[in-house]
């Protein structure tokens, strides 16, 4: 049997998937929690060698629980989570710890930019919506308030980057990573234009060289397949960063295809054939393989990281620790629970990076509206969910492009639940993919080419995917929802002046506590 290995380096997880490089079946996976710390309020690190340890670790378990020889891998593909800040120095060691793009820090940077103007000319030329964990923001802070760290920085790449890098001794970035750095994203690469209006403009030459979406890296080297426990000399492919592959991981490839992810962040992403940058100055423009480009509206602020926090405040008592049990009976008491319990609404910004999509507001921040003495628990949770379907009506609704169909995927879209809750909110059908882990599949695809397994990745596609369920909405509930959009519309509007203070407020704060 011929396999392939997806890595998904999450923010909150790392997940490695053995599949078969023919069938796209699933063999075995493992997954193991992300290495994070949250030194200063809003800041969010990882230590790199930490972060790689988890990942030898959960390739080993992975490959186990497939219960497949490891000489049967005759491939790897690593997906990441896109900006942040990952620099090697001239050592090819790392520049202190990793900064990911959740992080906050660059928060008062970033609003100096948009009264000058700055972040409108970003937005002209990248196609994205300037949040504070890119790079682009990230090292111009660095510059300012850590001169010296920034000074060391030999290398610019991306979270998967560095786990490719450690793999096979080779540096090097892809197209899909690039596009938030910001790049050019008509021509498809670095703008000189853009690091130079950031002040950063000596950093243009330290990015690694930019690859094309699933061109081989390297091959995993001696120390490498030493640790991991697989053959030396396996292609490495570039792989791509999370929103590209989750997209090519369901097999939305063409103009129109359409792919919800319901993960830590959350993600309403349209494949499109040129690159559109209405409504401007919100979401993201990502670069996708064979000269496509990926529209993200997107609410970066909260996906189930908004239910786990919910759950984990309000539903402890009630429920314990989540198991498969819990589980069951929280999709139970969610179901019992009627629509809008009391009329309760929450903004899913829960995360520091607040809401990019249908508007930018990075200082956005999660809501209860309408909480009383009897909402429960699994009302809180119902409440989670409509929020986050109802921000999908949000996000669709904001592009002037047809969607043609949409598949969702994501750990909150196994909850059948939750999926009805989406498909009623946009009223329209929704395709579930059999494969949970969509972005492992998708880099795990592009290694079945490489490996030459697969001819080409529309082939791929066609061969690897695999539509598990289709939801259809239900008219009485949709109804319910375009009634309750509104409001839930304007309330989000009416709280965007009171975010800004509050941000204000966190950010003097924290000057006054920094040395």
């Amino acid at each position: 049997m011929s396999c392939v290995l997806g890595i998904d380096k999450g923010t909150t997880a790392t997940k490695v998937v053995v599949f078969d490089a023919l069938t796209g079946a699933a063999l075995g996976a493992s997954s193991r929690r992300t290495p994070v710390f949250h030194p200063r309020p809003d800041w969010h690190e990882e230590d790199m060698d930490q972060t790689f340890a988890a990942v030898v670790a959960t390739i080993g378990e992975a490959v186990a629980a497939a219960g497949v020889a490891p000489d049967a891998i005759r491939a790897i593909g690593v997906s990441g989570h896109m900006g942040g800040l990952w620099a090697l120095d001239g050592e090819r060691r790392p520049v202190g710890p990793a900064i990911a793009w959740p992080d906050a820090r660059a928060a008062a940077l970033l609003e100096e930019w948009a009264a000058e103007g700055l972040t409108e000319r970003v937005y002209r030329v990248s196609g994205n919506a300037a949040i504070p964990g890119v790079p682009l923001v990230l090292l111009a802070w660095l510059k300012r308030h850590d001169p010296a760290r920034y000074a060391r920085i030999e290398t610019l790449f991306f979270a998967k980057d560095y786990i490719n890098f450690r793999l096979t001794g080779e540096i090097a970035t892809d197209e899909s990573d690039l596009s938030f750095f910001p790049c050019d994203i008509r021509e498809r690469r670095i703008s000189g234009e853009l690091m130079a209006l950031a002040g950063i403009a000596d950093m243009t030459a330290r990015v690694a060289p930019v690859r094309r979406i699933g061109d081989t890296v390297g091959h995993l080297s001696d120390e490498a397949a030493a640790l991991t426990g697989l053959a030396a000399g396996i292609p490495v492919v570039t792989g791509a960063g999370d929103a590209v592959a989750a997209a090519i991981g369901v097999g939305a490839l063409q103009a129109g295809e359409a792919v919800t992810v319901i993960g830590t962040s959350f993600m309403n992403n349209l494949t499109m054939d040129f690159p559109q940058l209405e409504p401007a100055n919100v979401g993201f423009l990502f670069l996708m393989p064979e000269g496509r480009w990926q529209r993200l509206m997107s609410n970066t602020g909260g996906g189930s990281l908004c239910l786990d926090w919910v759950l984990q405040a309000f539903g402890q008592k009630e429920y314990g620790p989540p198991d498969a049990a819990v589980w069951e009976r929280i999709e139970k008491d969610v179901r019992a629970t009627p629509p809008l319990p009391g009329g309760m609404l929450i903004h899913p910004y829960f995360g520091t990076s607040g809401m990019t999509a249908p508007r930018h507001e990075p200082a956005a921040r999660g809501s209860v509206f309408g909480l009383g003495l009897t909402s429960s628990p699994a009302a809180l949770v119902r409440a989670v969910m409509e929020g986050v379907a109802l921000a999908m009506v949000d996000c669709y609704g904001a592009l002037a492009a047809d969607v043609t169909s949409i598949r969702i995927t994501g750990g909150g879209a196994r909850s059948a639940i939750w999926r009805e809750i989406c498909a009623a909110a946009v009223n329209r059908p929704l395709s579930l993919p059999e494969v949970e882990e969509t972005g492992a599949l998708g880099v795990a695809m592009l290694a079945a080419v490489a490996a030459g397994v697969q001819p080409d990745l529309a082939t791929a596609s066609a061969r690897m995917v695999r539509v598990a369920s289709t939801v259809d909405p239900d008219p009485a509930l949709a109804a319910r929802y375009a009634d309750a959009y509104p409001l839930f519309r304007d309330l989000g509007a009416d709280l965007a002046p009171l975010w800004k203070h509050r941000a204000r407020l966190v950010q003097a704060r924290a000057a006054k506590d920094m040395p």
